[in-house]
């Protein structure tokens, strides 16, 4: 990936893995994956990438939600 000159490329793939999960793009998931295991990251890294993008993925559901959750308080005000 000659685009990035300060990632490596165990770097790109586990960020690959998270913004997959956070995008919800399942191809894009298993490519990386695949990709971030050919180049030497661990199942390990793996799982944390995934962890990671989980936790990315959640933050606007929560906000979301809380959201809701004000609009019916304040409409019973």
């Amino acid at each position: 990936m000659e685009q990035f000159k300060y990632l490596d490329r165990k770097t790109i793939e586990l960020s690959g893995i998270a913004a997959s999960i956070a995008g919800g793009c399942r191809p894009c998931l298993d490519y990386h994956f695949k990709k971030a295991l050919d180049v030497g990251c661990t199942i390990e890294q793996a799982k944390e990438a995934i962890e990671l993008g989980k936790m990315i993925k959640q933050r606007p559901v929560k906000d979301i939600y809380g959201q809701a959750e004000k609009l019916i308080a304040n409409h019973k005000k």
